[in-house]
Parts: structure tokens; sequence; C-alpha cells
């Protein structure tokens, strides 16, 4: 296989860890991925006004299913084979997606609470997709966790919804230039204060890819790493940005 596509492959195995299973139906971390596909898809449905939209979805959702099947599974072999009733449970998973976000803004018929369903939305997907990409083990095992680290989700869930909070609150009052700086700068100051803390106080270090520093000894990991640790405030401002101008038009 391509090292390329080899590499993506292996960074996505921890998405097929069990959450439940009864029988044929279950649980995995690719049903959560399937479960926000669908609620996204829908709301661009329904912000588009576009007619159907329950018709179009199930659609869409097939395609993909099919697309996947026959191309990033048969043709690059990204992901592990799947059983019809696999495709099933992606499919339906999907269409719930869908139906949670209709019943959220059909009880939220005011628009009062879309902000922070947006703010939860993006501080969850960034931490998700970072964490279970990166891969986070602690030299204190009770910090660890397998498929997707506890302990970094719920900090970076905590952090990113934190930054968001404050993004939304100074864009009111001080434009988007103030409300992307200043939470930007509280952010560095108190990762650095954290990490230090963290590293040569607690000795709770992060083990996976490396153990360079990015700066006074504090932020130890890999390139990649450190890119990610200072524009963080970047991604989840910037989902935050585009999820919140997708329900501010749902019809």
């Amino acid at each position: 296989m391509n090292p390329f596509f080899q590499n993506i492959r292996d960074n996505t195995e921890w998405l097929y860890g069990v959450i439940f299973e009864y029988k044929w139906f279950y649980y995995d971390f690719w049903s959560l991925v399937h479960l926000w596909s669908g609620a996204i898809i829908f709301i661009v449905l329904s912000a588009c006004n576009v007619k159907r939209r329950w018709l179009k979805l199930l659609l869409i959702l097939c395609v993909f299913e099919v697309v996947e099947t026959l191309f990033f599974i048969a043709i690059l072999n990204l992901f592990k084979p799947e059983k019809g009733v696999d495709v099933v449970n992606d499919i339906v998973i999907g269409m719930l997606g869908g139906a949670l976000m209709y019943a959220f803004f059909k009880w939220d018929d005011t628009g009062k609470y879309t902000k922070f369903l947006a703010l939860f939305i993006s501080a969850v997907t960034i931490a998700f997709i970072w964490v279970g990409w990166y891969g986070y083990n602690y030299t204190i095992s009770f910090f660890n966790s397998p498929y997707v680290n506890w302990w970094a989700l719920s900090c970076w869930t905590v952090s990113g919804a934190a930054i968001i909070l404050l993004f939304s609150n100074f864009k009111a009052k001080k434009g988007a230039f103030f409300a992307i700086t200043f939470p930007w700068l509280i952010y560095l100051v108190l990762l650095f204060a954290v990490e230090y803390i963290a590293y040569h106080l607690l000795s709770l270090r992060e083990i996976t890819q490396g153990a360079t520093p990015l700066i006074f000894d504090i932020v130890h990991g890999s390139r990649i790493m450190h890119i990610f640790y200072v524009t963080a405030p970047l991604f989840f401002i910037g989902l935050f940005v585009l999820i919140n101008s997708l329900f501010e038009k749902y019809e």
C-alpha cells in the first residue's frame, strides 16, 4: 500500500473501537462520525432550503456508502471491509443524526440555544478528531484509556468551548479581530502554565510520538502536535463560525 494511504489507515484504526454491541447491532466510534455527518448534512440541506430534504439526506448517505465500499475500501484499501448490516447501520445512524437536528430546532423554535449547540458540536468535533488521530498516552496510567484518551478529550473539549465562548462574547463587543486575538493570547498563557505544572511538577507526560519541547522545555511532542497546540483556537473558532452560520440559516 502507498505510504500515504497506509498512514491514513493507521491513524483511523481507533475509530473501529466498539462502544456497544448486541448481536448484529453495534456502535463504534465510526458511528459517532456517521451521526455527526447526518446531522451536518441535514443542516446544510435545511440552510439551503432544499426541497424533500429527508429523501436527499437518505440519498447522500447511500451514495457515500457506495463510494466508500467501491473506492475507499475496494480500491484504496483505506478502511476495513464492511458487511451489509454495517452499511445499513451507518445509514440508519446518519438519518438519526438528521432527526436529532430536526427535533432540536423544532424544540428551540426561537433560536435561543442554537449558539450553545454550535459551541458544543464545534468543541467536541475538533477535540474528537485531534485526540483520536494523535493517540495520547501518558506516563500515569490513570489518565489513559483505549481508542480515545478520555483525559485529553475532556481537556480539549472544555478548552475549545471556553475559547469559543470568549470569542462569541468579545465579537459582540469588540469586533472580530479582538475576539480572535485576545482568547488566543489567554489560551497560550494558560497552555504554557498548565504544561509546565503537569510536566515539571506533577510528572504527567505525554509519551506517544516523541518528546521534543516546543519552547521553555514544555509542550513535548511531535512537530504536528506543536503546530496544532499553537493554532488550536483558529480551528475551534473557525468551525464554530461555520456551524453557527448554518444554524442561523436553518428553515
